[in-house]
């Protein structure tokens, strides 16, 4: 999977099927992992194979099964992680917010907050690509604990990733990519089908 100025690599992995993404500025070869839900092998092979310079970790939510494999990555590969909660093991991050901008290489993104499935939720915008975590799947959001909970997820996700350009690349934190236009069209939490 691509963007025009990112390589773009899935991994599902074996803590609850979540998706761990390696995303690289085509130019530089920098590259960012995003969620890290287990000590998964092939994340090092592919960054060697493809010749990528692990320059940090982004953290959509802090929930174990994005976070469990993180120490082990940051044993390996000391680099600076991204997030906006408060992380299992005293892992050290910079605190992310709304507007907080990433840069990965040539490539510079931005953070949305996208609450709802956790109050800290956030997704990570770069060009061509939206990492969504739990916040949004390929025809469906996380699970929230409350109908107040997911109204704010819900809106959040319409307002700031729903209104990027059609054609971009949805990555989620579990099952399979998407675009933003697909969704827009056909899932129903945004667009309930006719009956």
């Amino acid at each position: 999977m691509s963007a025009p100025q990112l390589k773009v690599a899935q991994f599902v992995t074996d803590n609850n099927e979540a998706n761990c993404w390696v995303v690289a500025c085509a130019a530089t070869r920098q590259a960012m992992v995003v969620d890290v839900p287990s000590a998964d092998p092939r994340i090092f092979r592919y960054l060697d194979a493809h010749g990528l310079c692990l320059a940090g970790v982004f953290v959509t939510h802090a929930h174990y099964d994005h976070t469990d494999g993180l120490e082990s990555l940051l044993s390996t590969r000391p680099v600076t992680v991204y997030a906006a909660a408060s992380l299992p093991g005293g892992i050290r991050a910079v605190r992310v917010k709304a507007e907080h901008e990433i840069v990965l290489g040539a490539v510079r993104g931005r953070v949305v907050e996208t609450p709802g499935h956790t109050p800290d939720s956030v997704s990570l915008v770069l060009p061509g690509a939206v990492f969504t975590g739990d916040a949004l799947f390929a025809g469906s959001i996380g699970g929230t604990a409350c109908d107040r909970d997911k109204q704010r997820e819900i809106s959040s996700v319409r307002e700031r990733i729903l209104s990027l350009s059609e054609d971009w690349l949805l990555c989620p934190g579990h099952g399979p990519s998407s675009t933003v236009g697909v969704e827009w069209r056909f899932n129903p939490f945004f667009n309930p089908p006719r009956k």
